[in-house]
């Protein structure tokens, strides 16, 4: 029953909608507690919150909850910009250039395959690298003090907000959510989630040097 309603249109973008809904909730989380790099108390509560969440029950099950919801996010994406390039042929930039849509719109599916690379890269930086018997504080702020590494996330921050931003209007409108009230809080969700993250490698890297 629940493939049969994700193979409609109407389907995906509600799969796309809930799915992206669910990694807004956990960007939230996450930088909730990465706001402890902030405390500038040399990393003790950061590594604690870190020690937290790798001895918890229920780490396992949650992450195989978000790389199900990923792998579903990214090929409802892949089959939706299909479905939309078949049903008009004509590319989106020319269509931005009449109205036809916005450039965050025109350009979700390349600052999705941005955001995955840098998933990917992130994961190996700091979840799967080796520590040299250090801390994950030891390791965030040894890697933030390389420029082209701090330049770099900054970067991706930029594309996530990007992406985020047309990500939450598409998937209120599908929701059925009012239009103004609700630009008002995806613009604010972007700029928090995008310039928070983006605030703490320029932090560890410069400021608090």
């Amino acid at each position: 029953m629940a493939w049969s309603v994700l193979s409609s249109s109407v389907g995906k973008k509600l799969g796309m909608a809930l799915t992206g809904m669910i990694f807004y909730g956990f960007l939230l989380g996450h930088l909730v507690g990465n706001l402890l790099l902030l405390r500038g108390d040399g990393g003790q509560a950061f590594n604690a919150y870190a020690a937290f969440l790798a001895e918890h029950p229920l780490l396992l099950p949650v992450e195989m909850f978000l790389l199900a919801a990923l792998c579903l996010h990214i090929y409802l994406a892949i089959m939706v910009t299909l479905e939309n390039r078949r049903a008009r042929p004509v590319r989106y930039q020319h269509l931005g250039r009449f109205g036809g849509g916005t450039w965050a719109s025109s350009t979700m599916i390349y600052s999705g395959l941005v955001i995955l690379v840098f998933l990917v890269l992130h994961l190996r930086s700091f979840k799967f690298a080796d520590r040299h018997d250090g801390t994950l504080y030891d390791l965030v702020t040894s890697s933030f003090h390389q420029p082209a590494f701090m330049g770099g996330y900054v970067l991706a921050m930029a594309v996530l907000g990007f992406h985020l931003y047309h990500a939450f209007q598409s998937a209120a409108q599908t929701l059925g959510l009012g239009a103004h009230r609700v630009r008002a809080v995806g613009v604010v969700l972007c700029l928090l989630l995008s310039c928070g993250f983006g605030f703490l490698p320029v932090f560890l890297g410069v400021l608090s040097r």
